[in-house]
């Protein structure tokens, strides 16, 4: 009961801070989905799609790198490795955005965004990665306030920023321009209090971790983009085979089953460090104390995903402009897809745990895979609604498989840790 409780107060702080976050899109729905039209709107979440998609690609999956590797490390290694993480982040940044400057006019046709601005969402995944890792460092060092912090920064900067810009009258432009000036200003301020002064960044790291982080972010890439590509594939599934405009009926379903999103992730923000030290530890009850965790987590998440969607149907008719309600209906799809999201990714901890890279990515492309071809095939006659229901279905067989897999490696730790005793 003492770890639940712990936990349990971790999980609602890690709540409070994604919040703060999440509660932006709550804020700037009536402001955008009233000042934009749905097919301005539509640019705007392809954006957001699109940025989220690339950054295990361009970040080499940076924060889980960390997670899996923290306890190995003293204080000097990590900081080393850190290191060597932003630069190489940097130089994969550089070469995707020349890539994308060279091809811009093949990539607008593919993307159904506008070619001047496409090196933007090049910008963006990386500001967005660097973020993040910054949280993992953040999350793991147990600096809660400072993960607090970071938070309210991006977020209150987010407001100022986009609506200055759109006072001017920049619209969807002024929305991207407004969000990548925050996480800017954010990262410098955050890595400063992490300790990491930038004239020591700009050297030439030592090569010491240039391979092992290279191979992970490549063998990681399916298992790091998972949460990312299933959206960015549903939106451009809408776009190219519906119109733009349904692409953003998607985002604003989307934008209230986040609010449930937020509650799931913060269980897993607060568990993961505790799951891996106690998958670690020798202690003979270890194995009868996670999974009873694990159970109360599957219970509590299917109850606040009913709470959060019959909240939602009541506030979203007030929040949404008229030409939006039509997403109504579809948040309940939504809020099923979050849900065996987050089982799925409670399946991924215990595997990450293990160092269990490939069988996590295996499992991340079959549901690539799979949400590929059911999207299309059902998106002609099923619209929107159709790429939900693939969404649901992808989720839902990776996770019974992933179970699978994770109580076989679960067994076979704690048979070897009897055997050891």
């Amino acid at each position: 009961m003492k770890t639940k409780r712990t936990l349990a107060k971790q999980s609602v702080f890690y709540g409070a801070a994604n919040g703060i976050e999440a509660l932006v899109p709550f804020l700037l729905a009536p402001i955008l989905t009233r000042i934009l039209d749905p097919t301005d709107y539509g640019i705007w979440v392809l954006f957001i799609t699109y940025a989220t998609f690339l950054r295990p690609f361009i970040g080499l999956s940076a924060q889980d790198g960390i997670r899996m590797r923290f306890y190995d490390f003293d204080q000097k290694q990590l900081d080393q490795f850190t290191h060597t993480l932003l630069f190489l982040m940097t130089v994969v940044m550089a070469a995707c955005a020349l890539a994308t400057y060279l091809f811009q006019d093949s990539l607008m046709t593919i993307t159904k965004f506008p070619a001047p601005w496409l090196i933007s969402i090049v910008g963006a995944a990386f500001l967005f990665e660097v973020f993040y890792t910054i949280l993992a460092l953040n999350q793991f060092h147990g600096r809660r306030m400072a993960f607090l912090y970071a938070q309210i920064l991006q977020a209150v900067l987010s407001m100022i920023f986009i609506l200055i810009f759109l006072y001017f009258d920049f619209s969807w432009q002024g929305v991207i321009l407004g969000r990548m000036l925050s996480m800017a200003i954010t990262i410098v301020i955050s890595l400063h209090f992490l300790g990491y002064k930038m004239s020591a960044l700009i050297k030439l790291p030592k090569r010491a971790f240039y391979k092992d982080i290279s191979m992970f972010g490549v063998s990681y890439v399916p298992s790091g983009m998972i949460i990312m590509a299933m959206p960015m594939i549903d939106k451009v599934v809408a776009a190219h085979f519906i119109d733009v405009a349904a692409s953003a009926l998607y985002g604003v379903a989307a934008l209230f089953a986040s609010a449930f999103w937020v509650v799931n992730n913060s269980f897993l923000l607060a568990w993961t460090p505790w799951l891996f030290k106690r998958l670690r530890g020798d202690e003979p009850n270890k194995l009868r104390e996670i999974l009873s965790v694990s159970g109360l987590y599957f219970a509590v998440s299917t109850c606040a995903a009913g709470v959060i969607y019959v909240m939602s149907v009541w506030i979203a008719p007030i929040l949404l402009g008229e030409a939006f309600h039509t997403a109504i209906p579809l948040m309940r799809y939504m809020m099923i897809a979050i849900l065996l999201q987050g089982f799925y990714m409670h399946n991924m901890k215990f595997l990450h745990s293990y160092k269990k890279v490939i069988t996590m990515s295996l499992c991340s492309a079959l549901a690539l895979v799979i949400n590929i071809w059911l999207s299309i095939s059902w998106a002609p006659e099923e619209g929107v609604r159709g790429i939900m229901l693939a969404t649901i279905v992808s989720f839902a067989i990776v996770f019974v498989i992933s179970g699978i897999i994770t109580i076989i490696h679960v067994n076979k730790s704690n048979e070897e840790g009897l055997a050891d005793a």
